[in-house]
């Protein structure tokens, strides 16, 4: 009788054993997944926060780019080439110190060069040309925009480069 009870015990043991090493085999699995999943989610907000950094840097530059002779220069060129009038969009700081220039870009070349002041132009001109469908944005923001698609495929490499590197580690 003794020894069926130790029998007995000793397969209760075994099961509880294997049930026990089964548990720790799928919980390690688990943690696993789950430690890969927050390691994604990392990277994830690493490059979203990096991203975010590397735009508005990149906007902050636009827009002290886009004052004095360079948005003289960029009115000027993009007028001379539309044809016909254009009006002229910029902030209420740039008009004063850009209707002078407007007025000769009319004078040397006989376009109609209007120059109004636009509250959601911050930085940067937008314009439309008189008579046609076409306006084009030249914001520092609509810039800034524009490059920062350009580097977004960038970051995104560069960073998923330097996480498959310390995976790798």
């Amino acid at each position: 009788k003794a020894a069926k009870i130790v029998a007995e015990a000793q397969a209760q043991a075994q099961d509880m054993l294997k049930k026990a090493e089964i548990e720790s085999a799928a919980f390690s699995q688990r943690s696993a997944k789950t430690l890969e999943q927050a390691a994604r989610d990392l990277l994830i907000t690493i490059g979203q926060g990096c991203e975010k950094v590397v735009t508005e840097t990149l906007g902050k530059e636009v827009d002290s780019a886009l004052s004095g002779e360079t948005l003289q220069k960029m009115i000027t060129d993009v007028v001379l080439q539309g044809e016909g009038g254009a009006t002229v969009a910029v902030s209420e700081a740039d008009k004063a110190a850009l209707i002078s220039h407007c007025a000769n870009i009319a004078k040397q070349s006989g376009k109609s060069v209007e120059l109004v002041s636009d509250n959601e132009v911050l930085s940067g001109f937008k314009v439309v040309f008189e008579g046609k469908n076409v306006s084009l944005d030249y914001t520092g923001e609509a810039i800034a925009e524009s490059l920062a698609s350009f580097l977004r495929p960038e970051l995104a490499k560069t960073v998923s480069g330097i996480a498959r590197e310390q995976i790798s580690k």
